[in-house]
């Protein structure tokens, strides 16, 4: 008998825990309005998409777009002066740096080299004409004047040719453009 209510009492315990977490998550989501209102506050729904075309390493902006969606979050904006890869930066008119995304290599200066044999080895070769187009998203504010891209210069010769190439030295300004507001 003793055994029979604690069991119950246990029972009882477990439920208004479990009512308890329903009543918390509940309170803790937000609904759609709710969390667009969020949005738009803080200014996270607004972005603006730039898509860019390249052809060799001459890259240009081919249109500017206005847009609603969240723009991910900002990878760190300050002490990038010495590393390698390649990312986009949103500028403010004092040239401080609002908002950075790292991203991979968009304007491919290698291709994958299938061998011609089973068992071979695959491996990475120069593109040397290499074309195409990418989109970059950065967050629309007022603070925002300008995007920048960055890249680490391709290695030409030797063994770090190609895909290494973007370890091989820090990355420099490419292009920089103004914002139309």
């Amino acid at each position: 008998m003793a055994a029979s209510k604690s069991a119950r009492k246990s029972r009882r315990k477990s439920k208004s825990r479990k009512a308890a977490k329903k009543t918390s998550r509940a309170k803790s989501r937000k609904t759609p309005a709710q969390a667009k209102a969020i949005e738009t506050s803080l200014g996270l729904n607004k972005a603006v998409r730039l898509t860019f075309s390249y052809d060799g390493d001459n890259v240009k902006l081919v249109s500017q777009q206005r847009t609603e969606m969240t723009v991910p979050a900002s990878d760190t904006v300050k002490g990038y002066g010495k590393y390698k890869g390649f990312w986009a930066e949103l500028k403010s008119g004092s040239d401080k740096t609002l908002y950075r995304t790292v991203m991979h290599n968009p304007t491919k200066n290698d291709a994958e080299v299938f061998p011609e044999s089973p068992g071979e080895v695959i491996s990475r070769q120069p593109a040397p004409k290499r074309k195409g187009v990418f989109v970059v998203v950065v967050p629309d504010t007022d603070k925002g004047e300008e995007v920048i891209l960055c890249r680490s210069a391709p290695e030409t010769k030797g063994p770090t040719r190609g895909i290494r190439a973007l370890a091989s030295e820090p990355a420099e300004e490419i292009l920089r453009l103004k914002l139309k507001k």
